[in-house]
C-alpha cells in the first residue's frame, strides 16, 4: 500500500476513533443543563489553569534542553519553548506527529541534526512512562479505601465482584502463563527476527536503555528529575483547580484529582487528535465513581478542561508558527561546544 495513503487511512481512523467516543460521551446531553452548567463556571480557575500549563510547557522545554546539552548544543530557550507549543497543535491536527515536526524545526533553526534530537525526544519519552507507571501504582495503592467504599455503596458492583471472586486463581495461573508464553515469544521473535518484528523489539529495548544511561549521566540530573517531577505536577494539579472552577466538583480531593489524571492520561494514550473524545469518555466515568453526575456536571467539566487545552494549543501554536521565523531572522546558532566534543 501507497505510504500516503496509509498514512491518510491512519488519521482518518484516529479521527474517527476521538469522533466516535466524544458522541458517545455526549450522546443525549441536554442542552439547557450544559449551558446552565457552563454558566456557573468560574472563570477565574480557569485563567490561572492556562497560566499555569505555560509554565509546565516551558519546563518541559528546559528538560529538553538539558538532554541536548551532553551532545554539545545549546539552543536558545524561546526556539526549544515554542517548538513544544508546536508540537501540541501538530498532535491534534495528526496523532503522534507532534514529536517529529518539533524536532524538524529545532534542526532547521538550531541547525541539530534531526537524528539527534529525536533521540533526547524518544529518552524524554521514557522517562515519561516510568514517571507515569509509578503514578499509576501509587494512586491504585493510596485508593484502595476510596475504592472499597464505592464499591460498598454500589451493591451491583458488590455482586459482580463477587462472582469474580470465584475465577480469581484461574486468572492468576492464566495471567502467569501468559506472561511466560508472551516471554517466549519475544525471545523467539528476536532471535529469528519473525516479520522484521525481533528488530523492532530489539531497538525499543535498546532506546530504553540508552534513554535511561542518558538520564543517569547527565551533569544536572537533579534538575531534570525536579523538572520532570513539575511537569507531572502541574498536569495534574490543573485538574485539581479545574475542580475550583465548578461548584459540583470542589469539594473533590488532590487525590481524586490524582486519580482523574491518570485514568485521563490512558485515554491521551489512545491515538485521537489531542485526545479527543477517549479523555472525555474516560474523565467523565471516572468522576462518576466520586459521585459527580455524568448528565451534565461530569460532561460539563470534560469539555469545559479540554476545551481550554485545545483553544490554548490552538491559538499560542499558530501564533508561535508565525513569529518563529520572524525571531530567528537573523539567528546564527551556537557553535557546539568543543570542551563535549572532545
Amino acid at each position: 500500500m501507497n505510504s500516503k495513503i496509509k498514512k491518510a487511512l491512519q488519521i482518518i481512523i484516529f479521527f474517527a476513533i476521538g469522533i466516535g467516543l466524544f458522541w458517545l460521551a455526549y450522546r443525549g446531553q441536554d442542552i439547557d443543563s450544559m449551558i446552565f452548567a457552563l454558566k456557573n463556571t468560574k472563570w477565574g480557575w480557569i485563567i490561572a489553569i492556562a497560566i499555569l500549563c505555560l509554565v509546565g510547557h516551558y519546563c518541559r522545554a528546559l528538560r529538553w534542553e538539558l538532554l541536548l546539552e551532553p551532545s554539545g548544543y545549546k539552543p536558545r530557550k524561546i526556539n526549544l519553548f515554542i517548538s513544544v507549543l508546536v508540537m501540541y497543535l501538530s498532535n491534534m491536527a495528526i496523532p503522534r506527529s507532534g514529536e517529529v515536526f518539533r524536532c524538524g524545526m529545532i534542526t532547521k533553526y538550531e541547525k541539530i541534526p534531526f537524528a539527534e534530537s529525536l533521540g533526547t525526544v524518544v529518552t524524554e519519552r521514557i522517562v515519561d512512562l516510568v514517571m507515569l507507571f509509578i503514578i499509576t501504582i501509587a494512586v491504585l495503592i493510596c485508593q484502595t479505601g476510596i475504592v472499597s467504599e464505592i464499591i460498598a455503596n454500589n451493591p451491583d458492583i458488590a455482586t459482580r465482584i463477587e462472582t469474580i471472586k470465584d475465577y480469581i486463581p484461574y486468572i492468576i495461573v492464566a495471567t502467569i502463563l501468559l506472561i511466560v508464553l508472551s516471554i517466549f515469544i519475544i525471545k523467539i521473535m528476536i532471535k529469528r527476527n519473525v516479520f522484521g518484528i525481533g528488530e523492532k523489539i530489539k531497538g525499543l529495548w535498546n532506546s530504553f536503555k540508552n534513554g535511561m544511561t542518558t538520564v543517569l549521566h547527565l551533569k544536572q540530573r537533579v534538575l531534570f528529575i525536579f523538572y520532570t517531577i513539575f511537569i507531572y505536577f502541574v498536569y495534574f494539579y490543573t485538574i485539581y483547580l479545574g475542580f475550583q472552577a465548578f461548584e459540583f466538583t470542589e469539594h473533590l480531593s488532590l487525590m481524586t484529582a490524582l486519580t482523574v489524571f491518570v485514568l485521563g492520561t490512558f485515554g491521551v494514550v489512545v491515538p485521537s487528535p489531542g485526545g479527543m473524545g477517549t479523555w472525555h469518555f474516560i474523565v467523565i466515568e471516572t468522576l462518576s465513581l466520586f459521585g459527580i453526575n455524568k448528565d451534565p456536571d461530569g460532561r460539563a467539566f470534560a469539555l469545559v478542561i479540554h476545551g481550554l487545552q485545545d483553544i490554548t494549543f490552538l491559538f499560542l501554536g499558530v501564533i508561535s508558527l508565525l513569529i518563529l521565523p520572524i525571531i530567528n531572522k537573523n539567528y546564527q546558532p551556537k557553535e557546539v561546544y568543543i570542551e563535549n566534543k572532545e
